[in-house]
């Protein structure tokens, strides 16, 4: 008997991914059938489920489900993997290419906090295609990894210093002479004496990572009308959320919440389409109808993206949105 074991995921855009568990691949099927990834060898349908190794204590990378099979946005071909790292609270990202035309794809990740670490993972077959290293990693360490592990890519980034939320912290002797401030202090001292974290941090990503943490799920919800949030910080928001709700460790006060979190999910999935301004598909959206919930915030996200509009015909679009929105909460 076949015990093969699937995992499926229905994208946004309407792609469904069906990864086979057991040997870590993965086929796109579209409307028309299975996809060809762009430069597949031998015209294959079947991926590798790309595996990324994060080495050193400097990164952070909690917000994924370490080993696990998780799923992140693709945009432009590119898988979109966030990260924080060094003393930065600056959400950053590796772009992988993909050759897919899915807006959504498969990942492993691993971190490495050593090179015992790194060595023991390969050892048991957790053998990384990909390992993001920053560049004050040795030369002789990097020559050593390519040599023990021809077959894995080496990705070397850069260490940001002084970001706008750690020079608006208070200055303490050492990050006076050392350039850097405490990132735990920042996350747990100010977090706990302070309710508005605007005044620590200019980062709407990072914001929303930490009011998702306190369960403080209107803050969250007021990102959308208190920063001019790109798409990607949306979709890097909607990352956090989409760990909050799959709650595989089975937490209680998440499954509490777990209505309002697919509820905010899905209105940041609209936000998507409103930034972005993809016409069609969200005028789609408007004809299938939202909840009460969902129209009240998006009501609101188009009021504001109106306000700042660049051009007439960009403005009277969400105009004529917005007043679609309102006609559905009256309805309500």
């Amino acid at each position: 008997m076949d015990d093969t074991v699937y995992e499926e995921r229905k994208t946004p855009a309407g792609f469904l991914v069906k990864v086979r568990l057991s040997k870590l691949t993965y086929v796109v099927f579209a409307e028309s059938g299975p996809e060809v990834p762009k430069g597949a060898k031998n015209n294959s349908i079947v991926v590798n489920v790309p595996r990324v190794g994060f080495f050193g204590d400097d990164f952070d990378v909690s917000h994924f489900h370490l080993g696990e099979l998780s799923f992140v946005n693709v945009k432009a071909g590119k898988m979109v993997i966030p990260y924080q790292h060094g003393f930065s609270n600056e959400i950053k990202t590796i772009y992988l290419g993909t050759g897919s035309q899915s807006d959504v794809l498969p990942v492993v990740i691993y971190h490495y906090k050593n090179k015992e670490d790194l060595m023991a993972a390969w050892e048991r077959g957790e053998q990384a295609q990909f390992l993001v290293v920053d560049e004050e990693i040795p030369r002789s360490d990097m020559v050593s990894f390519k040599i023990r592990y021809p077959s894995m890519n080496i990705l070397v980034i850069k260490k940001r210093i002084n970001t706008s939320a750690e020079s608006q912290s208070p200055k303490t002797e050492e990050s006076k002479d050392k350039g850097v401030v405490d990132y735990d202090k920042v996350r747990a001292t100010d977090v706990a004496k302070n309710q508005n974290l605007n005044t620590y941090s200019e980062n709407p990503v990072f914001l929303a990572r930490i009011h998702l943490r306190a369960m403080e799920l209107d803050k969250v919800k007021q990102l959308l009308l208190d920063f001019h949030l790109s798409s990607d910080d949306v979709m890097f928001i909607r990352t956090f959320l989409d760990v909050m709700i799959k709650n595989e460790y089975k937490k209680p006060e998440l499954d509490t919440v777990k209505p309002q979190l697919i509820a905010m999910n899905e209105a940041f999935r609209l936000a998507v389409l409103i930034l972005e301004f993809q016409v069609e598909a969200f005028e789609k959206e408007l004809d299938a109808g939202f909840s009460k919930d969902i129209s009240h915030m998006i009501y609101a996200l188009l009021a504001k993206e109106q306000d700042s509009a660049k051009d007439l015909e960009h403005e009277i679009v969400l105009w004529e949105w917005k007043l679609r929105v309102r006609a559905g909460i009256i309805k309500k």
